[in-house]
């Protein structure tokens, strides 16, 4: 493509596009532009935030492209916003195999075309739906081969052709996915407890099919579905790479600059919060083989309270001290871990699997949560042994391992997770998704560049404080799942009368 200086091209945008109004966006770009007008954040924020070249479509499609030269790999994401909370129930699923569908050919290019393109570029146009919020149709190829795959792209966006051989190819490939899922006990105590814990809310209708909704959904369907959803209203799109903007907005521009330009409201998610009832689920799974596994969901802050970074923190903390007495001082499990699943409706889950005494875990779970809620937590120079973490390797063998004020032990923790955050940065395709994730939930394309200032500002009070408001006294639905003679240890009492989630 063309080059020509960066500040020029950013200048030629401002002249070259007709502004929409905010109103008909999918998203808002510049939401936090005080925090960066004021100028104090990170280093990392600082190298990069003049990386960015923001622009609107004429139809008020907004546009985020980050210029990146550390490598040849371009990105370029079509992010649709809403997904589950615009499908029926009874169709759960249709926006994942409508963007499946999307890469099984064209009005100019065939299922063929489009295999034969990733053969000779080694590109990918593929689909991205594994989240509540958002989807995407990516663009990943090298330099090289952008000006072949980009037609394409916008081909299968705009132009489908809803191959009619193909449509029963993905509807199998979906119920396969789900019936292996169905088959694994991780797996199938994840589905059954989310069934029940999402029930009434929109993210019931999860990407994988609920129910027989895969087998309700027809080619007429997909099209209906695809009038609706693709429009300026829920599109936003995201570059990342060695793009020259001049060159690329005016192809996004004759590319999608002519879509319906109709605003599209977010539909309604809300929180967890409230209405979650404690209850335990107990479901025996013969496949399991002697072994059971514990999970609770729970309500959690959303990514813009301001509980949500020093949750970040506590559940990590909590991570290793699930780990520590749960697997090392207690031999319980081969794996235990907590985790903040961030979205519009965000959640958190405590998870024991693989354990051979379900009957034992609840108050293993309850005494990990009251060390860190009176102030303590494992130091970082004694962190909790890896073997075996996760549920892989052989059991840990470690000497139980010394609890420190919280204080003592946040350096690193926050070490541990601005490190994992730059972990999350390593390919372009990564970097699109922490813009995409940005603009959807904070409405501004930057807000991830400032994560690390946010951790770095959580106090141990901080920690103990979220952790004591979400891990105490709140509503929790509880299921154990596994081998039916294990289950029979597991008391009712332990987990609908405790004070602990």
């Amino acid at each position: 493509m063309r080059r020509i200086p960066f500040a020029a091209a950013a200048l030629l945008i401002a002249m070259i596009l007709v502004p929409a109004l905010a109103s008909a966006q999918a998203v808002h770009l510049t939401d936090e532009q005080a925090a960066f007008d004021a100028g104090s954040f990170n280093a990392f924020a600082k190298e990069n935030v003049g990386s960015f070249t923001t622009a609107t479509l004429s139809n008020g499609i907004p546009v985020v492209i980050k210029r990146s030269t550390t490598n040849r790999i371009l990105t370029l994401k079509a992010m649709l916003t809403g997904h589950v909370a615009w499908t029926p129930l009874d169709k759960a699923g249709l926006e994942a195999v409508m963007l499946t569908m999307l890469t099984r050919g064209s009005e100019h290019y065939t299922y063929a075309d489009v295999q034969r393109l990733a053969f000779e570029t080694s590109g990918n146009i593929v689909p991205r739906y594994q989240s509540y919020d958002l989807t995407s149709l990516d663009l990943v190829t090298i330099d090289t081969y952008f000006d072949r795959l980009f037609p394409a792209f916008v081909d299968a966006l705009r132009h489908p052709a809803w191959n009619a051989d193909e449509f029963p190819r993905v509807i199998s490939d979906f119920k396969l996915q789900k019936q292996q899922s169905a088959t694994d006990p991780f797996s199938a105590a994840v589905t059954d407890l989310d069934q029940r814990f999402f029930q009434g809310h929109p993210y019931a209708a999860s990407w994988q099919g609920e129910g027989d909704s895969l087998d309700h959904i027809t080619i007429d369907d997909l099209k209906s579905y695809y009038g609706e959803a693709m429009t300026a209203g829920r599109l936003f799109l995201v570059a990342v790479g060695n793009f020259d903007p001049a060159t690329l907005v005016p192809q996004l521009e004759q590319a999608f600059g002519t879509l319906p330009a109709g605003s599209s409201p977010r539909p309604a998610v809300p929180s967890f919060k409230g209405s979650v009832q404690t209850d335990l689920m107990v479901v025996p799974f013969p496949r399991s083989e002697g072994l059971a596994y514990v999970r609770g969901d729970f309500a959690m802050p959303d990514p813009s309270s301001p509980d949500y970074a020093p949750s970040l923190l506590a559940f990590d903390l909590l991570n290793d001290i699930l780990f520590e007495i749960v697997r090392t001082r207690n031999g319980a499990a081969y794996g235990a871990e907590a985790s903040v699943e961030g979205g519009t409706a965000a959640y958190g889950d405590i998870t024991v699997y693989r354990t051979s005494a379900p009957g034992k875990v609840k108050k293993l779970v309850d005494e990990a949560i009251s060390v860190l809620t009176s102030g303590r937590s494992l130091s970082g120079k004694i962190n909790a042994s890896a073997a075996g973490k996760g549920g892989l390797g052989s059991p840990a063998e470690a000497a139980a391992s010394a609890f420190v004020p919280v204080a003592d032990a946040l350096p690193f923790y926050k070490l541990k997770f601005i490190t994992e955050f730059y972990s999350g940065q390593e390919t372009n395709r990564q970097t699109a998704s922490q813009i995409a994730g940005s603009l959807y939930y904070h409405g501004d394309y930057r807000h991830y560049l400032l994560l690390i200032d946010r951790i770095n500002a959580v106090t141990a009070d901080d920690v103990v404080r979220v952790a004591r408001t979400w891990l105490v006294n709140n509503p929790t639905l509880w299921i154990a799942l596994g081998d039916a003679a294990l289950l029979k240890d597991v008391k009712r009492e332990d987990y609908v009368s405790a004070a602990s989630p």
